[in-house]
């Protein structure tokens, strides 16, 4: 083998051992030089609608007559929660309530509705009526509502509703009627019902 013939594969060789090495260190990539992973972008934060404090429907206001005005200032004075528009409302069930329960003669639906003396007189007018084989009268339609007076006496908060409704009573057809209702509710109680404490016409 001719001496330049060895010299050519000795620099083969070792430019094929640098080959490798300068390929080595291309392949190869530092910390600092890795691309950094593609960042997302924030999502909006889901929020659970079910904790979320949904706006509470505000009740229909009402209009009050100058004494009544001043009375439910007084109601509130000692039960700020007191809502004109919320009892109207709940006047309205229970003048239903209270008229068909009546006309059916249900002492027991009639009890939580009354107060103690009113629910005598009416268990007593029922007692006559069925005694006498008779009905009562039974409601046709309320027309309206309207608190008339309110006031506190000591923790006793009273309210008058004048409500015009039609009743059927019987062979005597349909008439109008107009009464003036008073409820009654001690404000020291917790309970939140309020009773039917008098009858008047209106």
């Amino acid at each position: 083998m001719s001496r330049e013939l060895i010299e050519v594969l000795i620099l083969a060789a070792v430019a094929v051992v640098v080959i490798g090495r300068f390929f080595s260190v291309l392949g190869q990539r530092r910390g600092s030089d890795r691309p950094e992973a593609p960042q997302q972008a924030p999502q909006p934060a889901t929020v659970d609608a079910g904790l979320v404090p949904q706006p509470i429907p505000s009740q229909p206001s009402v209009t009050l007559p100058p004494a009544a005005s001043v009375g439910v200032a007084s109601i509130l004075a000692v039960d700020p929660a007191f809502n004109p528009a919320a009892f109207v409302a709940g006047a309205r069930s229970a003048y239903e309530l209270i008229v068909t329960a009546f006309a059916a003669g249900d002492r027991a639906a009639l009890g939580p509705l009354l107060s103690p003396r009113v629910f005598e007189s009416y268990a007593n007018a029922i007692t006559v009526r069925e005694a006498e084989g008779g009905k009562g009268p039974e409601l046709v339609r309320l027309k309206t509502a309207e608190i008339t007076e309110a006031r506190v006496e000591d923790s006793m908060a009273r309210i008058a509703v004048r409500f015009e409704a039609e009743l059927a009573e019987g062979a005597h057809g349909i008439r109008e009627t107009k009464e003036r209702w008073t409820f009654e509710r001690d404000t020291r109680s917790r309970d939140p019902n309020w009773r039917l404490a008098g009858v008047a016409q209106a």
